[in-house]
């Protein structure tokens, strides 16, 4: 196995390096292609010509900000409206009398409960069903 290994590590070393070309070629087409995109970008904007900025309409706009600003961080001079004053006897005396107490459960239905789950609708909806079933048979 070790012979083997000393034949073939000269072929590995040559494909290693040129591996390593490879890589280092294609990676140097692909940064000229970068700059060369960037270079294009570069001309565009130069060529483009500057803004002309009218310096009394600037003038004009940046004073109404400021004063959109100042009107922003004003102090306010609302005044929180004050709670209405209540009585003590009304704070501990609504609590206990505010609701009405419950009618007392009639004797006849204390721990009764209804002995069938089935209601109107479900009981026609399986009437429907057999009838469709039935037919079904028939046909």
């Amino acid at each position: 196995m070790a012979t083997l290994v000393q034949h073939m590590r000269p072929y590995i070393l040559r494909y290693v390096g040129d591996s390593e070309a490879r890589m280092e070629q294609m990676m140097d087409r692909k940064i000229q292609a970068i700059h060369k995109l960037l270079d294009a970008f570069q001309y565009r904007v130069m060529e483009r010509p500057a803004p002309i900025i009218d310096a009394a309409t600037f003038q004009t706009k940046l004073a109404s900000l400021c004063a959109d600003v100042d009107a922003l961080l004003a102090p306010t001079d609302i005044v929180p409206e004050s709670t209405p004053a209540v009585s003590n006897d009304e704070v501990v005396m609504t609590p206990l009398f505010c609701y009405t107490m419950p009618p007392p459960h009639s004797s006849f239905a204390a721990g009764k409960r209804p002995h069938s789950a089935h209601t109107f609708h479900t009981e026609q909806a399986q009437r429907l069903r057999k009838k469709e079933r039935q037919q079904l048979e028939a046909d």
